[in-house]
């Protein structure tokens, strides 16, 4: 679309949106359509009459000032940062086809649509989506970032398939009791990823359950457990591992330091996730498990199998008595009871998570350098959620990650020194505004 046809649609919604009147709009074949303007998770254009059509337009901007501490020199790390700058555009084509876009400015790498797809629903219990997603593996994965307790998600996130280009079933069923997906995806990430020789799809799937759900007892309403599995065939070049702190320090790879040229076959790679999730009034208690196993990995001398596995436990309380809330098996926004400037203070919420990550011994004996990445990290944070309204948050996190031998976190070119250290202490202050 080129910009001036941009321009124009946007002229035609913010006159809609301040004025709060319907705009007529001839149609190609001499009828009307009759459009409201209105406020549903972003700022919404839908027609009245018996076509229902629509468009939302809706953005995410996430603002980070990052402290780091380590246990000896300071690497100059700290500094502002835009996480996330994103515009969202969405909307319904008839009754059952709905589509979502999401692009991201920030950064200067390439891949900036994040998400690209089509909603086909079929029946109550079975609807298509069809394009670039989230694949449907693990609580933490699938929530949205906008709606997330802590700054960064745990380090087992890394581990996750996240979007990829395919196919999926999902539904709702059971008035929201349970909550499956399904599909076959490439399997190698978003669509301009280096793709390898393996042709065989990825197949990924999770359900949650919250059985008790609708039942009248107010303790175990939002009670949900679940499971995630992946399967796919690969070859070396999807033997790619990253995995990061909550300061966004990268403290495992199998790709770029390591070893990795040495890599010349692999069989498959395989991804269990177990889920919990359990909110009670001002409470939240959340665990998950992910397990990953890449099979006969083999180098010039050596034939081995990775195993990586990362386990958390989170625990938030809202001070202000707001009730987080689980909906089509992931947690939905928070909304203060009392905004800022409507008479209240907005909504407090303060939680601690415990994040362990473990990769075993074949992994670092033959693909990675010592010090360059580490078999094991545990991160201990804490963090302070302020909603001053449902669309603004500040978020102060801080998490200490301790590593199981010193890290490389910085090298002078210069002078030929390095900065190792055995631990990471970072403090996270976010602005979010979303719309």
């Amino acid at each position: 679309m080129k910009l001036s046809s941009r321009s124009v649609i946007l002229v035609l919604f913010f006159m809609a949106l301040l004025s709060g009147i319907s705009i007529s709009l001839a149609a190609e074949q001499g009828s009307s359509l009759v459009l409201k303007a209105e406020y549903d998770d972003g700022f919404c254009l839908s027609t009245t009459g018996e076509e229902t059509l629509s468009l939302c337009l809706g953005g995410l901007l996430q603002v980070d000032y990052r402290h780091f501490r380590y246990e000896s020199e300071d690497p100059n790390n700290d500094g502002f940062d835009i996480r996330r700058a994103r515009l969202l555009l969405g909307g319904h084509v008839g009754d059952h086809f709905d589509f979502f876009f999401q692009y991201e400015f920030q950064g200067a790498a390439s891949r900036r649509l994040l998400d690209g797809y089509a909603n086909v629903h079929l029946l109550p219990f079975l609807s298509f989506r069809i394009g670039q997603f989230k694949t449907p593996f693990s609580l933490e994965q699938f929530t949205a970032d906008k709606d997330l307790f802590f700054s960064e998600r745990s380090m087992g996130f890394y581990l996750t398939p996240s979007r990829d280009l395919g196919l999926m079933a999902y539904a709702s069923l059971w008035q929201d009791r349970i909550n499956y997906g399904l599909g076959i995806f490439n399997g190698n990430g978003v669509d301009d990823s280096v793709k390898g020789d393996e042709d065989a799809p990825a197949v990924i799937g999770r359900v949650a359950f919250a059985p008790l759900r609708g039942l009248g007892n107010a303790l175990w309403e939002n009670l949900q457990v679940g499971g995630s599995l992946s399967y796919g065939r690969i070859d070396p070049t999807n033997v790619e591992i990253h995995v990061f702190t909550a300061g966004l320090t990268e403290f495992f790879d199998v790709a770029s330091r390591a070893k990795f040229n040495i890599i010349r076959e692999a069989d498959s790679r395989r991804r269990y996730g177990a889920e919990f999730a359990w909110t009670y009034g001002p409470v939240a208690l959340t665990a998950e498990y992910i397990h990953v196993l890449y099979k006969e990995v083999e180098t010039s001398t050596n034939l081995f199998d990775i195993e990586l596995e990362n386990t958390y436990v989170s625990l938030v309380w809202f001070v202000t008595g707001e009730k987080p809330t689980l909906a089509n098996g992931v947690y939905q926004p928070i909304k203060p009871l009392k905004s800022v400037w409507k008479g209240g203070w907005g909504a407090f919420g303060v939680g601690f998570r415990y994040d362990s990550f473990h990769g075993d011994e074949s992994a670092y004996e033959n693909l990675i350098n010592a010090g360059d990445s580490v078999r094991e990290a545990t991160g201990y944070s804490i963090v302070l959620n302020w909603y001053l309204n449902p669309w603004a948050r500040i978020v102060l996190d801080g998490t200490r990650t301790e590593f199981d031998e010193p890290l490389l976190i910085d090298r002078d070119p210069l002078k030929g020194t390095a900065i190792y250290s055995d631990h990471e202490d970072v403090i996270v202050a976010r602005f979010q505004l979303q719309f």
